[in-house]
């Protein structure tokens, strides 16, 4: 799942879970100050940041490294996978 899109997905859900609170409040569930409110929604914010940055970042590769894997691929042959021109870049490296 967050192979494909991982910024996509995390962001989407951190608006969904931003927005619980906002729809609990409008529907009386929850009967919370304006203080209160902003002490959740920021609270709220600032995990659910720190997580979607956290997933997120473990998903990408730094250029850096991308660019290495991509000058050893070019002198691979056509039919090498992508697992293959890694490896091969990870023992060059060492």
């Amino acid at each position: 799942m967050f192979n494909h899109e991982p910024a996509a997905i995390l962001g989407g859900l951190s608006e969904v879970i931003r927005a619980i609170i906002p729809t609990l409040i409008i529907f009386g569930f929850i009967q919370w100050s304006g203080d209160q409110v902003a002490q959740v929604m920021l609270l709220t914010s600032v995990v659910v940041g720190f997580f979607n940055i956290l997933l997120t970042r473990s998903q990408v590769v730094p250029t850096d490294k991308a660019n290495a894997q991509i000058r050893t691929a070019i002198h691979m042959p056509s039919d090498a996978t992508v697992k293959q021109v890694i490896a091969k870049q990870e023992r060059e490296s060492v």
